[in-house]
Order: C-alpha cells, then structure tokens, then sequence
C-alpha cells in the first residue's frame, strides 16, 4: 500500500479499522517536503487517544513547536501544534496502525505536516516524520522507519533546511511563545484582551459606582469647602458666646 498524502483523502471510517502491516514505497525528502502543506522543527511533549465525530479512534500527539513554515503560527499564537495519527486506544477499544511513529517525551522532531478537515495530520506516518541527532559535529535528522537508509532516511538539518527555503519558497521561521510577543512600541491592547471582574467592568473605574452604590457621589473638593465653612462658623459663635461672658 502506498502511504503518501492519500491517506488522509480515504474516509475517516477506514482509519478506525486495524492494519496489521503498512507497506511504505520510499521516497526523496524532497518529494516529501514539495507535498507537505506544513514543517516544523520541535519537540515532543505528550499523546492522547480521542474518538473523532465519525466514530474513528485516532491519536493526537503534542508538539513544541521552535521553528516551522505553512502552520502559520504568528497569525494564530501558537507555540504548540497538534498532530493527529490513525489508531489508539480509548476504552476497551483499540486500533493499531503499523508505521505511525512513536517518540518519548522531549525528543526533538522534525515532521511533515498535511492539513484535513480543519486537522493537523502527520503525513505518510512514520515516513514523514525524522529524529533530530548531534552525530559529531553535525546535526542530522533521521528518519523513524528507515533510520540507515542514506538516501531517503538520513540527512543534514542544515541541508534539509536549505531545501525547504528553495522547494517551498520561505525559510523556516522561528516560533515565539505568545507570552513573549509583547505588543509593539506606542500599541495598545484593545479593551476586550483586559479580563472581566464580574459581569460588568474591565477595569475600575466609575462603573465601580453602579455595582457598589445607587450611583450618586460626593465631591471630594464640596466636602472639604462645607467642612471648612461649618469650622468658621463655629468659630464665630465661639467669640461672640466669650464676649457675652
């Protein structure tokens, strides 16, 4: 069975069927990269089965994401991506799909990425995804199913990048957490970022009159004129009261 980007076109329904075994026709890296509508360069974080609208069982894998190129993350504030595999256990079911591959937690990834129904999909499974590797002086990325194959299994980060900036026309881009994308300089944020207290006020403010009270105030500056003006007429009865004496 060839496992490209077809995959993600059958009926999601196939996906919750078991497949005992996968037959993967090898392909360049370039060919790979030309297919895929997403890259990135991350890390792994955690998994989980999830039971999709149709009844299918797949496996939602959790990335960090450092770099990456057509998931457009600065438009949506994304440091994080979900990818989605066939197969997985939820409940006393489970669906086993050979060639999705597995990583343990915090292992760096590069993974190809196709779109599909408003999901992120690892593209070819296992074929499409590589493990980042320090061989020497070199970083190299190595493929999950076929890590000794030198032609389609193993290459230089340095390289691979250089091709997806030539095959797809922009590099990869380095992705900022939205906690460190501070608004730029002279930029406000708009009132519906600041978080409700309660049901009516963003910030304090003279709303605070209408929750607290019936919505009339003293000025503070007619307070202390009357203060001022009741001590002097006090005053004044107290030496007209000492002459009468």
């Amino acid at each position: 069975m060839y496992i490209r980007s077809l995959l993600l076109s059958l009926p999601l329904a196939f996906l919750s069927l078991s497949i005992p075994a996968t037959v993967f026709e090898r392909q360049p890296v370039e060919q790979q990269i030309r297919e895929a509508d997403g890259i990135f360069v991350g890390h792994y974080l955690r998994k989980k089965a999830i039971r999709l609208e149709d009844g299918s069982i797949v496996t939602q894998m959790i990335f960090k994401m450092s770099r990456e190129t057509g998931l457009q993350s600065e438009l949506f504030g994304m440091d994080e991506v979900i990818v989605h595999y066939p197969g997985g256990t939820v409940g006393e079911e489970t669906v086993r799909v050979h060639g999705v591959p597995e990583f343990v937690s915090g292992e760096n990834v590069v993974l190809m990425i196709k779109t599909n129904q408003d999901r992120f999909w690892g593209m070819n499974l296992g074929f499409g995804s590589f493990k980042v590797v320090n061989y020497g002086k070199e970083r190299m990325i190595i493929n999950t199913l076929f890590p000794t194959d030198r032609n389609v299994g193993q290459k230089k980060l340095e390289e691979f990048e250089r091709l997806v900036k030539t095959i797809k026309g922009s590099s990869l881009r380095t992705v900022l957490a939205p906690s460190n994308q501070p608004p730029s300089q002279g930029e406000r944020l708009p009132a519906t970022n600041v978080p409700l207290v309660g049901k009516k006020r963003s910030i304090a403010s003279n709303s605070d009159q209408e929750e607290n009270g019936d919505g009339q105030s003293v000025n503070p500056l007619w307070l202390v004129l009357t203060l001022a003006a009741m001590g002097g007429v006090f005053r004044l009865i107290r030496q007209r009261t000492s002459r009468l004496r």
